[in-house]
């Protein structure tokens, strides 16, 4: 099929004059997850990750992937004509470099893509005489004979009791960074932003509970929000108010610019597309290029969230549970005949989540990895690819839900039976690395990336070390990845606050035998003992399992935190589980 769908766009290609062409894995928004009509990188390659970039040119095509899907990208790729390469800026510039010839162009379609993105590949191509041209149309879309229809979906108010704001009192606190910089408006890029400062939700992005949007506030607190003529209803006119004019024409919002005599404009270049910059420039409006102020502001719950997510823990956790003491015996039944298999597991631990009250969505497709496929990082499970489980060896679930008042995301190792004696010594060296950022202090001003190698000592004492960020932010009832926080080698330069919910999450993959990862949700609070200090406290409640603890490799420091977070699993989540659950979960939390 690739190479049909390759021919086919290489023709498109020659119709627009262009020799290559970007093919990232995202759409105008610069969303994570994506609609069905914006999945052109999976249409091309059959990858079905959520990060990855192809670039095609007249005669070779390659898709560039990071360490967390090499495996996966391997498997669905299989032997398509498409090399497959390291996700790096430096490398897809040399790959293009060695593709296209002087004074060839390479196309890109500027709504997906931002300017730091394609900065330092405009640099290379032209030290080479390569142009990097914008098309007008997206050549995959003119050749994409049944692409779906984008999604529009009706767009609700999400009421004061979840959001602890209303949207008027964040409109102003937002706007008065405006004055600060003497900016007549902002410009809000994608759906997060606004469903944060519109107290907004929607169902048009798959696990990310948005309505496409894009909006201007203005320096006096209101604003022009853009939303499809089908997400408006009574019920969000009356939410926003006269404050808050909706267009439904996306070139409506550049209108509303002129009308409103906007001449400096905030606009954060790594979440806005360069047609967005092109547009705003064509209209002479100065930009003033910063991180944007709401990123951060809807990164630190306030208490209201904060007591919100705790609450939804404690259902997800139940649910969790539940599936846990009944797996078991579900793959002993389907042992026979190899009917529950990692796609079993998915629906069945669905099936818990649907019981809890406000369940509304996955966080995530579940990763659900059986033996080889859990050293697959973010491993996704299809049909096809699904194996069947037995009562032996290591099974990984990753998994998380969406509920109006917080979004889960926990991971659990799970052994099914006899297991490589190895895998012992390589959890237990997780657990401590987990440990170890569970009970950190740190003062403030602290990066996460200042915190990572907590996370990896153990492993690393062994020579040993994974292949992911060690925590990732998570939003409030929407993206289970959000920035700008985040635990990490890389640099973020974002020193965590108060109220910044993170995932704890290192982890160890042994190629073609097992993954482990010990996943909770951690918030950042004020130390209760040190003036000036941060801490983390746990949002996640779930047991961590026993069976695969080397004790004589933990401190006793570690097995007091481990005994206390059983403790609290227990106490909390025994009233909340069925009889079947409460006999497992006494079992599973006991003291070592």
């Amino acid at each position: 099929m690739s190479r049909e769908r390759l021919q086919a766009l290489r023709e498109e290609l020659a119709r627009q004059q262009v020799q290559g062409f970007l093919v990232p894995r995202g759409d105008e928004y610069q969303n994570e997850y994506v609609p069905a009509a914006d999945e052109r990188l999976a249409w091309l390659t059959g990858f079905g990750g959520s990060a990855g970039i192809a670039a095609v040119g007249a005669e070779h095509a390659a898709l560039f992937v990071d360490g967390r899907y090499t495996l996966q990208a391997q498997q669905q790729l299989g032997d398509q004509p498409i090399d497959l390469e390291t996700l790096d800026a430096n490398a897809i510039a040399n790959w293009l470099c060695d593709q296209l010839k002087q004074g060839e162009a390479l196309g890109y379609d500027p709504r997906l893509h931002t300017e730091p993105g394609l900065a330092l590949l405009k640099k290379r191509l032209g030290e080479r005489d390569i142009a990097l041209r914008p098309l007008e149309q997206n050549p995959i879309d003119a050749v994409w004979t049944d692409r779906p229809a984008g999604p529009c979906g009706p767009a609700r108010p999400h009421p004061h009791t979840f959001t602890g704001e209303h949207s008027a009192q964040k409109r102003q606190r937002i706007a008065a960074r405006l004055a600060d910089k003497r900016a007549d408006a902002l410009w809000l890029p994608n759906p997060e932003v606004c469903a944060w400062l519109f107290n907004i939700r929607g169902d048009d992005v798959p696990h990310l509970p948005v309505a496409l949007a894009s909006a201007l506030l203005y320096r006096d607190g209101t604003a022009t929000l853009y939303l499809a003529r089908e997400a408006m209803g009574e019920a969000l006119i009356e939410h926003l108010n006269s404050d808050v004019d909706i267009v439904n024409d996306k070139e409506a919002l550049f209108d509303a610019a002129k009308r409103h005599h906007v001449s400096k404009i905030w606009v954060d270049p790594l979440i806005t597309n360069c047609w967005t910059l092109q547009r705003l420039r064509a209209l002479e409006i100065e930009l003033l290029q910063e991180r944007d102020p709401i990123t951060g502001a809807k990164a630190c719950k306030n208490a209201v969230e904060l007591a919100g997510s705790q609450a939804a823990h404690e259902r997800d956790g139940a649910a969790l549970c539940e599936f846990l003491a009944e797996l078991p015996d579900a793959v002993a039944a389907g042992a026979a005949n190899n009917s529950f298999g990692e796609l079993e597991a998915v629906e069945l631990l669905r099936s818990k989540r649907e019981q809890r009250e406000g369940f509304r969505d996955d966080s995530f497709d579940s990763i659900s990895g059986y033996g080889p496929n859990g050293a697959i990082v973010h491993y996704c499970v299809s049909r096809e690819s699904s194996l069947p489980m037995k009562a032996e060896g290591i099974y990984l679930i990753d998994s998380g839900g969406q509920y109006p008042d917080g979004t889960t995301d926990v991971t659990r190792t799970v052994p099914l039976g006899e297991f490589p004696e190895h895998a012992r010594d390589h959890f237990t060296r997780v657990l401590k690395g987990h440990i170890a950022i569970a009970t950190l202090r740190f003062p403030k001003g602290t990066c996460g990336e200042q915190l990572d190698a907590f996370a990896r000592k153990s492993l690393w004492d062994v020579g040993l070390d994974y292949a992911h960020g060690t925590g990732h932010g998570v939003g409030s009832f929407l993206s289970v990845h959000e920035g700008p926080q985040r635990i990490g080698k890389g640099a973020s330069g974002v020193a965590l606050q108060p109220g910044m919910i993170l995932s704890n999450e290192p982890g160890f993959y042994l190629t073609g035998q097992y993954g482990i990862r010990i996943e909770n949700l951690v918030f950042v609070k004020e130390s209760e003992r040190h003036n000036g200090f941060l801490e983390f406290e746990e949002l996640t409640l779930a047991p961590i399992e026993r069976r695969l603890i080397k004790e004589e490799l933990l401190t006793e420091q570690e097995r007091s935190w481990l005994n206390r977070y059983h403790q609290r699993v227990r106490e909390t989540l025994m009233p909340l589980v069925n009889e079947k659950t409460q006999a497992w979960l006494e079992e599973a939390t006991q003291a070592i």
